[in-house]
């Protein structure tokens, strides 16, 4: 799987913004996948290494590739008036009935936006440096509704303008001459939220007022699962009735973390991921004015750690 794996960002700071000999793009709100081509067919992996190719048929990328065999990087979108909207992307995501699949293709069609290459034909572009794999890219994508190469500069504080006025997720900066490695998480590569969010592992539920009042999120802290407060608000009465049936499925009989707390907590396996907005963290490491935005399916457990994202 190391081959496949994707090169991961590490959390920067605005100061970060003056940092020279950097490149940046916008950081978009939507699913990393590595697309792996052999000539006409190809195929879409995961975070968790699933191969989601046959949710999104709409991508026939043969005329879009100019290369018989290549491994891309990119993320899934679904754009609306122009900028990437995840609520419409999750309507596309976790589908396995191929007619329902069919008709959201035509009704949230996705765009695949490619931004870097690990391989092309017999060569191993991975060692080359990103500027000169950008410049690969240019020559092999025909751009269309589908595929798109995405949006770089030198010029950082301009880009950074641009998505807090259109109030984006935040920006990735990328060092112009870098290698590109598969799997790990170096300063190479540092991503610059506009928007304070955290992605948490549900280990449980409270149910008092409705069938889920909260979740209760825990990281991992020094290779700890460690609790990080509980998050109630945010959810739509769709999404809990469809979570909750999930939820049930996989409830323990003993927690695999004690909280201390006068609520009724229902604890499950650590399998789904929540992304949460939130205004701090205490001196406790619990989270203040915690708001839930949606489910992350494209990330593991393993790799929410409070170390990696503040």
């Amino acid at each position: 799987m190391n081959s496949i794996a994707p090169m991961l960002t590490k959390l920067g700071e605005k100061s970060d913004l003056n940092k020279k000999g950097f490149i940046s793009e916008p950081k978009l709100d939507g699913t990393r996948a590595i697309l792996i081509k052999k000539g006409k067919k190809i195929q879409l992996i995961n975070r968790r290494y699933r191969n989601i190719t046959y949710r999104y048929p709409e991508f026939k990328f043969d005329k879009n590739i100019k290369a018989n065999f290549c491994i891309l990087d990119g993320e899934i979108v679904v754009y609306k008036d122009g900028l990437p909207n995840f609520n419409l992307l999750q309507k596309r995501d976790q589908l396995e009935n191929k007619t329902i699949i069919e008709l959201r293709s035509k009704l949230y069609p996705a765009t695949f936006v490619v931004f870097d290459i690990l391989k092309l034909e017999r060569r191993d572009t991975k060692k080359l440096p990103l500027i000169e794999r950008k410049k690969l890219l240019e020559k092999i994508i025909k751009q269309d509704k589908t595929i798109e190469t995405v949006l770089y500069t030198e010029d950082i504080k301009a880009l950074w303008r641009h998505i807090q006025k259109k109030k984006l997720e935040g920006i990735v900066l990328k060092k112009k001459y870098s290698k590109y490695y598969p799997g790990k998480r170096t300063p190479l590569w540092l991503k610059i939220k506009n928007i304070k969010t955290i992605d948490a592992i549900i280990v449980g539920y409270t149910k008092e007022k409705r069938k889920i009042s909260s979740l209760v999120t825990a990281l991992y802290i020094k290779g700890k699962l460690t609790y990080i407060g509980r998050v109630g608000t945010g959810f739509t009465e769709a999404f809990i009735d469809e979570f909750y049936k999930k939820l049930k499925k996989i409830e323990l009989k003993k927690p695999l973390i004690k909280i201390e707390t006068s609520k009724k907590i229902h604890y499950v396996k650590p399998i789904f991921i929540a992304e949460i907005r939130f205004l701090e963290f205490s001196r406790e490491s619990i989270m203040r004015a915690p708001v839930f935005l949606r489910l992350r399916t494209d990330k593991l457990p393993k790799d929410c750690t409070l170390e990696d994202q503040v």
